[in-house]
C-alpha cells in the first residue's frame, strides 16, 4: 500500500490509525509519503520506483531541538548534561541515541519528553514548542502525544496488568477504549497476564505492561530510556524487536541504549553523544567509531587543561 499524507489536511490521525489495522493484517506494510491527499494505492511488497517521489525530502521532523543545553551547578561544580544540541527526528522513524554512562542519553530524553525543562534552546514537538505549555498544559499534551518506557518499568505494585494499562486514560476520567487496548495486549503477548500483579512477572514481562501502557494514548513518539539494561540477552533481544513492531505502525520511536550489539544489529539512525554533545549522526549504522575517538581526544585535552591550571 502507499499510504500518503498533506500536512495540514487534518488526516494524519486517520493514517495513524490505518497504518495499525494494516499492520495488524499483514504483519509488514511498506510505507510511502506523497505530497498530496490520502489515498489508498495496491502496491506490491516489493518497493517500487515511483516518477517524483523523494523519500529524503518528504520525510516530515516531527521533533525539533535547537541550541539544547543543560546545566547544573556553577564554578568548579558544574556538569554540563547537554552541552548545545541540534536535532530533528523525522516522523515514523525509528532512532537510537547511544552513549556511555553519563554522556547525556536519559537527559536528552527527559528534554525532549518534557519531563524536564533545558537551561538553553527550544523543543518544538509537531507544532507545539514545549517552553509555551504551562505545567498543566505540559502535563496533558505529554499525557495525549507521548508515550514513555522507563527503565525501571515504573508499575504501580498494587494494580493489575490491565489496570497498569489503562491507568493514563484513568487519569483523564475517560473510559477506555477494550478493542483498541486488546489489539496491543495480543501485540505484545500479554493476554493471560492481565489479572497478575507485577511482582509476579518476569521482567521481560514488566517491561512488555510499560510498553502497552506508553501506547495507550496513541502517542505520536514513543521514547524508551534504555528499556533492555535490567533484561537478559534474549529477553532484551525480543524487546527491541517489540519495539520495532510498534514503529512499524507509524508512530516515531526514540530509544537510548548502551549496548553496541543491539544498536548494531537493528541497523537504525543511531545519534552518538559523548559528554552531554551529538558527535556522531549516522544513517542505518551502528555504533560510532568516531565517536569513541572523539572521547578519547577530549578526554586528554581535559587532563591537560586541569594540569596547566594546578601550574
Amino acid at each position: 500500500f502507499i499510504i500518503s499524507e498533506k500536512e495540514g489536511t487534518g488526516h494524519q490521525k486517520f493514517a495513524v490509525v490505518l497504518r495499525r489495522r494494516l499492520f495488524k493484517r499483514y504483519k509488514t506494510v511498506p510505507l510511502l509519503y506523497l505530497p498530496c491527499d490520502i489515498e489508498l494505492v495496491k502496491y506490491s511488497q516489493k518497493r517500487e520506483t515511483i516518477p517524483g517521489y523523494k523519500e529524503e525530502i518528504l520525510m516530515e521532523a516531527i521533533l525539533k531541538a535547537a541550541g539544547l543545553k543543560k546545566y547544573y551547578g556553577k564554578g568548579e561544580a558544574l556538569v554540563k548534561a547537554l552541552d548545545g544540541m541540534d536535532l530533528e527526528i523525522e516522523r515514523g522513524k525509528f532512532t537510537a541515541i547511544i552513549g556511555t554512562s553519563g554522556s547525556g542519553k536519559s537527559t536528552l530524553l527527559n528534554m525532549l519528553g518534557g519531563l524536564d525543562t533545558p537551561s538553553e534552546g527550544s523543543i518544538q514537538i509537531g507544532n507545539t514548542e514545549l517552553a509555551k505549555l504551562n505545567s498543566e498544559q505540559a502535563t496533558i499534551f505529554r499525557r495525549n502525544h507521548i508515550g514513555f518506557i522507563f527503565q525501571n518499568y515504573n508499575l504501580v505494585p498494587v494494580l493489575s496488568v490491565w489496570e497498569n494499562i489503562v491507568f493514563p486514560i484513568s487519569l483523564d476520567g475517560r473510559r477506555p477504549d477494550e478493542t483498541f487496548i486488546m489489539e496491543i495486549v495480543r501485540l505484545l503477548g500479554l493476554e493471560k497476564k492481565l489479572d497478575s500483579l507485577p511482582n509476579n512477572l518476569s521482567g521481560g514481562q514488566q517491561q512488555r505492561v510499560a510498553i502497552a501502557r506508553a501506547l495507550i494514548n496513541q502517542p505520536e513518539v514513543l521514547l524508551a530510556d534504555e528499556p533492555t539494561a535490567n533484561l537478559d540477552p534474549d529477553a532484551a533481544w525480543d524487546m527491541m524487536n517489540l519495539i520495532n513492531d510498534v514503529n512499524h505502525q507509524g508512530i516515531t520511536v526514540i530509544v537510548s541504549s548502551h549496548s553496541v550489539e543491539l544498536v548494531n544489529i537493528m541497523r537504525k539512525r543511531v545519534l552518538t553523544l559523548v559528554e552531554g554533545m551529538l558527535v556522531s549522526d549516522e544513517k542505518n549504522a551502528g555504533y560510532s567509531s568516531k565517536a569513541l575517538d572523539i572521547f578519547e581526544e577530549r578526554r586528554v585535552r581535559q587532563l591537560r587543561e586541569r594540569k596547566s591550571e594546578k601550574l
